[in-house]
């Protein structure tokens, strides 16, 4: 009766011995990109373990995403190594086109996942299990670009809604053209937003329209990796903000403390603006004018910081009307997201303006529907926003099981259903 209970008990440790030999590796995977895609690489990335803290990890992989010139994304791939694997640091880099699918974005991902995570498989006992393909084409000719680095962008929709004591319909459409390289950047924009809204109270009905028209543009230069300068113009027309025409064309001049190429994970910024505007109102303001040209300066300091512990992004802009300095406005925003330890996350997101420079606003008084509809802008002397949010989560350390029965009922719902 001892000989079965012995077989039992070495196969078991021949097994225990075979996992240590090829053990996981366990991820923190923090992705603050545009697309994580986290379940399919639940899904498809083999030989580790996604954990939820970051101290049992053995890599923290920190996943960033920035536009770039083609209107795509660049990702920017950081591998941490913890641990037993704290002397290995890697990093990586690549780009995706405006055209690419989410398909298309998922396995890229999934591949330079692959390729940082292969000095932390060697380590594990699984070098013998990793296998090297090349797919290199021989190229035939050289890539040109036909377009010389210009990508343009049209597009609109349409809503509409309502029942028997509402409707509300709306239009936008816009179209972008933008030329980027690797220092200076060309853009043009035009979009066009329109709304109605229809109330029936009392056997009355009651109608409010919007309408808002806006072309910008600008050229911007870059001196080297810490210095820019530009010139930018604009033109508004938005009867709730009380413009009938409003022009600006400024200058203005970027310091960056750090090198522009370090921007996702790290930035401090000092930019200077300085141009003249005129606007002609479709009513006499509270300053007693139908039209005006004006002087205006902007000066504004904003940074963001990328780590492990988490993110932080702050920033102050401060813009006067050089004619009379009493005519200003002051905006502060601060953001985080910390991780204040395992399983406490701690964020914020904060804004406060200091508003004295309105100068749009229409004399005379609002009638109850025209403040109520919020078809004329309404005279201020601050605003804000405050979120704050604490989280705490515990339990198992592992979540790589993707499980997604009834997700649409309880809460869990796809974002996308994909072939």
């Amino acid at each position: 009766m001892k000989m079965p209970y012995l077989i039992v008990f070495l196969i078991t440790v021949l097994s225990l011995k075979a996992q240590e030999a090829h053990k996981k590796v366990k991820i923190f995977y923090d992705c603050q990109a545009d697309y994580c895609e986290t379940t399919y690489l639940k899904q498809n990335l083999q030989a580790v373990e996604f954990v939820r803290d970051r101290n049992f990890a053995d890599v923290h992989i920190i996943v960033l995403s920035e536009k770039n010139g083609s209107g795509g994304y660049v990702f920017h791939l950081n591998f941490i190594g913890q641990n037993n694997f704290k002397d290995i640091q890697q990093k990586y880099d690549f780009s995706v086109g405006t055209n690419a699918t989410q398909n298309d974005i998922r396995n890229r991902l999934l591949k330079y996942l692959q390729l940082g995570l292969v000095p932390f498989w060697s380590q594990t006992g699984l070098a013998d299990k990793l296998e090297i393909k090349f797919n290199i084409q021989k190229q035939k000719k050289e890539n040109i670009d036909k377009w010389h680095h210009w990508v343009f962008k049209v597009g609109g929709n349409a809503w509409f809604n309502g029942d028997s004591n509402s409707g509300s319909q709306s239009l936008n459409a816009y179209a972008k053209a933008t030329k980027v390289d690797k220092k200076n950047k060309l853009s043009f924009r035009l979009s066009y937003n329109t709304r109605q809204n229809r109330y029936a109270f009392n056997g009355n009905e009651i109608k409010s329209e919007s309408e808002y028209f806006n072309i910008n543009s600008y050229k911007v230069w870059g001196v080297n990796q810490h210095w820019s300068y530009g010139i930018f113009g604009e033109f508004n027309r938005s009867k709730y903000r009380n413009y009938a025409q409003s022009f600006a064309l400024y200058g203005g001049i970027e310091y960056s403390f750090f090198p522009y190429k370090e921007s996702a994970s790290k930035s401090l910024v000092i930019t200077s603006n300085f141009g003249n505007t005129f606007n002609k109102y479709f009513e006499k303001t509270v300053y007693n004018k139908t039209k005006e040209l004006l002087w205006r300066g902007e000066l504004s300091l904003n940074g963001n910081l990328v780590k492990k512990w988490g993110s932080i992004y702050a920033g102050i802009d401060y813009a006067t009307y050089l004619h009379d300095l009493k005519l200003y406005a002051v905006g502060f925003n601060l953001g985080t997201n910390l991780r204040i330890t395992k399983g406490l996350d701690f964020n914020t997101n904060t804004y406060y303006g200091i508003q004295h420079d309105q100068i749009n606003i229409a004399a005379g008084n609002l009638t109850l529907e025209e403040t109520l509809l919020a078809q004329k802008q309404l005279q201020s002397g601050y605003d804000y926003y405050f979120s704050i949010g604490l989280s705490y989560s515990f339990g198992s350390i592992y979540n790589s099981i993707v499980n997604p029965r009834f997700d649409n009922i309880s809460g869990q719902g796809r974002t996308c259903i994909c072939f």
